[in-house]
């Protein structure tokens, strides 16, 4: 697991550094370039880098990019952009939660109120919606194309472990039956680069032309939106102890998923965003809802 305590620090210090030096009034900021920034952050000898510290508060809507190289606090919604020390100072109750920070609710009904979705990013559809429109979409834009040698079809497979049975993503070759489709359509991907894919909408039939669609625009969330809709859904493991609770992903999350994970969880650094530990069993209903939106089936343990 990544250092938790590393990662914090570096986000409170780089909260704390853009809050001081972006401050004009109370109710006013300015733009701060990255430069001044990095420059507290080499005497301070803080890792991981600014980047990683930017990017991370960037994704939780802290921050904003302004582009040049300039950044800025965002305008107070739930919590004043402060560093949680100086927060506290305010709010009695705040506290760290993953790379966000949370408060008893009595204590910020003053302040400018956002919904979770509105914050989130989250747009109302299931992962089945998005597979369903985009599919209907494509129907009107398939052509015929070259089948790319390396071509592969997203589809699932069964797996068992210790715990049971569980159902997982799978990639195979274009043909092979694991493949999902729906109305023929599938999610198909080839290889751009060592380590990049191009992800599109196309139709496979034996004893005719492959018909290639469009560029996928959301392709995580069609995995899980296609496994849906062959009633298939991929499996998410939850697993409570005493300290923390797990929840392990079969695929890294959207972004709106992403986005409220990382505020509220740290991750294993190893996993490439699919394994996320939550400190706080208290916001695991706030989490299981936003898990609803993939469609998958949720394997418990405890």
């Amino acid at each position: 697991m990544s250092d938790p305590t590393t990662h914090v620090d570096s986000l409170e210090y780089a909260r704390g550094v853009l809050c001081s030096l972006s401050f004009v009034a109370t109710d006013t900021s300015r733009e701060v370039h990255v430069s001044r920034l990095q420059e507290q952050f080499d005497r301070a000898g803080i890792a991981p880098s600014l980047g990683d510290a930017l990017e991370t508060l960037k994704l939780v809507r802290e921050v904003e990019e302004l582009g040049g190289g300039y950044w800025i606090p965002t305008p107070i919604r739930a919590i004043d952009v402060h560093p949680t020390v100086e927060l506290l100072r305010h709010f009695r109750s705040a506290r760290r939660a993953g790379a966000g920070r949370v408060a008893d609710a009595e204590e910020v009904g003053g302040l400018q109120r956002q919904s979770l979705a509105a914050w989130r990013g989250y747009d109302g559809r299931t992962a089945s919606t998005v597979a369903r429109t985009a599919i209907e979409s494509a129907m009107q834009q398939l052509a015929p194309s070259l089948v790319d040698e390396g071509l592969e079809a997203f589809g699932t497979r069964p797996g068992r472990g210790a715990a049971g049975r569980y159902r997982e993503p799978a990639w195979v070759r274009v043909g092979d039956g694991a493949a999902c489709t729906w109305r023929g359509v599938g999610l198909y991907r080839s290889r751009t680069s060592a380590t990049r894919y191009r992800y599109f909408l196309g139709r496979h039939q034996s004893q005719s032309p492959f018909l290639e669609g469009p560029l996928a625009r959301e392709p995580i969330r069609m995995q899980f939106g296609l496994a849906a809709l062959q009633d298939q859904p991929l499996t998410i493991k939850i697993t409570s102890s005493r300290e923390a609770v797990s929840i392990s992903l079969p695929l890294s999350a959207p972004t709106a998923l992403r986005r409220l994970l990382v505020a509220l969880c740290d991750t294993d650094a190893r996993s490439f965003g699919r394994v996320w530990s939550c400190r706080n069993p208290e916001y695991l209903p706030v989490l299981q809802a936003s898990l609803q939106e993939l469609e998958s089936e949720t394997e418990r343990h405890e």
